[in-house]
């Protein structure tokens, strides 16, 4: 092989790298930092504000019907809705799907959260979801705390998120008592 071939390369790897990192720059990480603000319809046409969700923890769920992991892990939102409800706001975020699908799903689940149509996916887009599910758990001050994604997660595991977050925000609500 020629030497200026390895020397070439070495320069498109360089100008890769540095171009990654000023994207990185340019798109802070998400977690750590505010929730982007959205605006959604729910399957009964009613308009979902983050902003109107300034109560207790936020946990946002990106999902879809045919996503294997995300049906599975929709029954343990809903036994965690019931059992943490007032305490927690859980929300299903519907990428692209037809209401009708939508509506369907949630009658054969049982589903009592709010689920909300991502129709032209302008919100997962801000919330750089690129694989599903992926869960965010958002504290009352708007800040994204954590970013779980790929499914598994049951009643107990967001259970013990909750209460993290919880303890983590606990000190927050003694100042302003």
């Amino acid at each position: 092989m020629d030497f200026k071939f390895f020397l070439h390369a070495r320069w498109v790897w360089i100008l890769f790298f540095s171009l990654f990192l000023l994207g990185m720059a340019a798109h802070p990480p998400l977690v750590g930092g505010p929730a982007p603000p959205f605006q959604l319809k729910d399957t009964g046409g009613q308009t979902v504000k983050l902003s109107d969700m300034q109560e207790g923890i936020v946990i946002l769920n990106f999902w879809a019907t045919w996503c294997v992991p995300c049906v599975r892990e929709m029954p343990e939102f809903q036994k965690t809705h019931e059992s943490l409800k007032g305490r927690v706001r859980i929300v299903a975020i519907n990428l692209a799907e037809s209401k009708g699908q939508v509506e369907e799903f949630i009658k054969n689940h049982q589903l009592s959260f709010p689920v909300l149509l991502d129709d032209y996916g302008n919100v997962s887009q801000k919330y750089e979801v690129v694989n599903l599910p992926v869960t965010y758990f958002i504290t009352p001050d708007g800040i994204i705390r954590e970013k779980i994604f790929g499914g598994g997660l049951t009643r107990k595991v967001i259970e013990g998120k909750v209460i993290q977050l919880e303890k983590l925000i606990q000190p927050d609500h003694a100042n302003n008592s």
